[in-house]
């Protein structure tokens, strides 16, 4: 296999940010080396990391692709093109702080920024506090360094999440563990937003903990019956997911 190869580099902020090729592979740092997006140019409709297809595990519970879906830290817009060719009704706003991984995103990541998606550069914080929007989705992604920020959990800031989820409307979060106690204090309090309304995914090859909160369980379907269905509609491990769910979370916690 070829080298990667450098295609882009620049500094924003006083972080460092690169864009790198290896074949049909496409990838974006952020100076500490550690891979933000990913893509497949040779196939727009499929993640190729695991992390972000985690993101999306929810599907699991609904059975039903999202009308509309807030991604929250766009990077370089991986999960919306992904739904822009997988599932091309999909209404989504991407909002990303910073204007710089913004373009990052439309000259090298094939990220939509027409037609249903509108890229927008703004905090979350103001945008949640601010928006009247509904989402059956909101895919939080954000990190500083290489943690995530302390008002991620912050009870306001989740409040004005479920504030912004349609009845049926889940988010996922993804948390980079630290360490045990700071994730247990960060599930506590996404568990107290959204009423122990929530699972658990871990990624075994990575530090993350995909945290799904969920605004109302009342209907949620849990099929292992069409299961294959669904991964052959997401091109997602759906089972493989479950199965770890099993795992991660203790019969009677949240929703399993």
């Amino acid at each position: 296999m070829a080298e990667a190869e450098l295609l882009y580099s620049t500094v924003d902020n006083d972080r460092e940010i690169k864009v790198w090729q290896q074949a049909s592979l496409r990838w974006l740092e952020f100076g500490d080396e550690l891979i933000q997006t990913e893509i497949d140019l040779a196939r727009p409709g499929f993640l190729p990391e695991s992390f972000n297809r985690a993101m999306l595990s929810g599907a699991l519970f609904s059975g039903e692709v999202p009308g509309k879906v807030l991604l929250a830290g766009t990077g370089g817009g991986s999960t919306a093109r992904y739904f822009a060719h997988r599932f091309p009704d999909v209404i989504g706003d991407a909002v990303e702080l910073s204007p710089v991984v913004l373009d990052i995103a439309q000259r090298f990541f094939e990220c939509p920024y027409q037609g249903n998606w509108q890229l927008i550069a703004a905090d979350i914080q103001d945008y949640v506090q601010h928006s009247e929007v509904r989402y059956d989705l909101i895919v939080m992604d954000i990190a500083i360094g290489q943690a995530s920020p302390e008002w991620i959990t912050d009870p306001a800031f989740l409040n004005g999440c479920r504030h912004l989820l349609t009845r049926q409307g889940h988010i996922a979060i993804n948390l980079i563990v630290e360490n045990d106690q700071v994730f247990m204090r960060q599930l506590a309090a996404i568990r107290q937003a959204f009423g122990r309304q929530t699972v658990c995914l871990s990624l075994t090859e990575h530090r993350n903990v995909i945290v799904l909160a969920f605004n109302n369980a009342e209907n949620l379907v849990l099929n292992p019956l069409i299961f294959d269905k669904l991964e052959s509609q997401w091109q997602i491990e759906f089972s493989q997911f479950y199965q770890q769910m099993l795992k991660d979370n203790p019969k009677g916690s949240g929703v399993i």
